[in-house]
């Protein structure tokens, strides 16, 4: 089976949906470091997806991009470092991690059910307790 991409893979296009980036951004994000050896500028436009894309709006959203995901690691440390998660929450994420990699090495179609429940354990890890009414 051929490698999956952004487009076919279902653990990816339903996290995404969950997470800081737009998927137009993790496309470009991952565009960049396949191509990170190349000269992917050619008369001022990208190829992307088989487009020729201004060169400045993929830099844009690719800079977006790197913003996003650098926003969301500095907000998991800061609420690790206030209290607001543990080690147990993290290392349930790590676990989640571990989970998905052997999925996508199994290179099979992953039920939405499966799916569906990775997402509801990614949301119980990070479950910050209700108050108290």
């Amino acid at each position: 089976m051929g490698e999956k991409t952004v487009e076919t893979d279902k653990i990816v296009e339903m996290l995404v949906k969950e997470s800081t980036l737009t998927l137009r951004q993790l496309e470009a994000i991952m565009f960049y470091y396949d191509n990170i050896d190349h000269k992917i500028v050619k008369g001022g436009y990208v190829d992307f997806k088989g487009v020729k894309v201004p060169k400045g709006a993929f830099f844009r959203t690719l800079n977006q991009a790197k913003t996003n995901i650098r926003k969301a690691i500095v907000t998991l440390l800061i609420i690790a470092y206030l209290g607001l998660i543990d080690i147990s929450q993290l290392n349930v994420i790590m676990q989640l991690n571990s989970i998905m990699m052997q999925l996508k090495a199994k290179e099979e179609n992953v039920s939405e059910e499966l799916i569906n429940t990775l997402l509801e354990k990614i949301k119980t890890a990070v479950d910050f307790r209700k108050r108290v009414k």
